[in-house]
């Protein structure tokens, strides 16, 4: 078995997505789903349940009055934001007790890419996306995996982080040559076996731009630029030594000016802090 079909099978033994997710994502596809079925799927894992509520009331939102029920959560944030905060908090549970086997800082992973959902949405919200909640998932979920590398192929990716730091050469491109697969090829197969939305397979699949990509949507340009804004500022992206390149297709998609940044980088550090709570036990 070569090391592509064992990374690719490896994909089965991987755990599913909570069953609140599930079970919300059947709901929000009946017709006859009312808030209330919806507020009681998500109570019934209280750790999912009060992460959504607090970030409910987060200055993310802005709501001048303080959300007290789930029920006012749904109905008031919309059935998609909704689905959104359950997956981001549902995918950082289901990886909370597993441990990588080198040096990889699984807080500081989350911490990059939580981050990165949140320049990702500001820069879908600049520039006018439809489903900005959709674009913060795929911003999350950018670099899962990196995770699914370091935490069940950690001695190759050792391997990998060698390459990265004595050659100085890309981690995608280290990640081709000793794995065969790049990280967002590995995410792109989980998002498919955990049956996300397309948007989102896209963004974690595309998320790494180059001159040759003519397929720069607005929204794998928004996780593109987002995550290299949070390089450049700091916030922590385990693998990358240098910030990347801003290609001019990610300009044209979004259709924001560089004149626009300063307003978007204070936005993106005054949020940062108010979505921490995802990763809090």
């Amino acid at each position: 078995m070569d090391k592509i079909e064992r990374i690719m099978n490896s994909l089965d033994k991987l755990p599913t997505l909570p069953t609140i997710y599930t079970k919300l994502s059947r709901l929000l596809h009946a017709p006859d789903s009312t808030a209330r079925m919806i507020s009681d799927a998500i109570a019934e894992d209280q750790v999912v349940a009060a992460k959504v509520l607090k970030l409910a009331n987060s200055s993310f939102y802005g709501f001048a009055k303080r959300i007290g029920t789930l029920q006012h959560a749904v109905v008031i944030l919309g059935m998609n934001e909704i689905k959104t905060l359950v997956l981001a908090t549902s995918v950082v549970k289901t990886f909370h007790d597993y441990k990588s086997g080198h040096t990889f800082d699984v807080q500081e992973f989350w911490e990059h890419s939580l981050a990165c959902a949140t320049a990702s949405r500001v820069l879908a919200e600049a520039g006018r996306l439809s489903s900005p909640e959709e674009v913060f998932a795929g911003g999350l979920l950018h670099d899962i995996g990196k995770l699914i590398y370091a935490l069940f192929f950690s001695e190759d990716f050792a391997c990998v982080m060698e390459e990265v730091e004595n050659n100085e050469m890309p981690i995608i491109t280290a990640e081709k040559k000793i794995m065969g697969l790049s990280h967002a090829d590995v995410g792109r197969a989980l998002a498919v076996k955990w049956n996300l939305p397309e948007g989102i397979v896209k963004m974690i699949s595309g998320h790494h731009v180059s001159e040759k990509n003519t397929d720069c949507t607005k929204e794998i340009a928004a996780v593109n630029l987002g995550n290299t804004l949070c390089i450049a500022l700091g916030m922590v992206s385990w693998g990358e030594r240098k910030v990347p390149c801003i290609h001019d297709s990610v300009w044209r998609s979004l259709g924001i000016k560089i004149s626009d940044l300063e307003f978007i980088i204070m936005r993106i550090n005054s949020l940062c802090k108010e979505n921490s709570s995802i990763l809090e036990n």
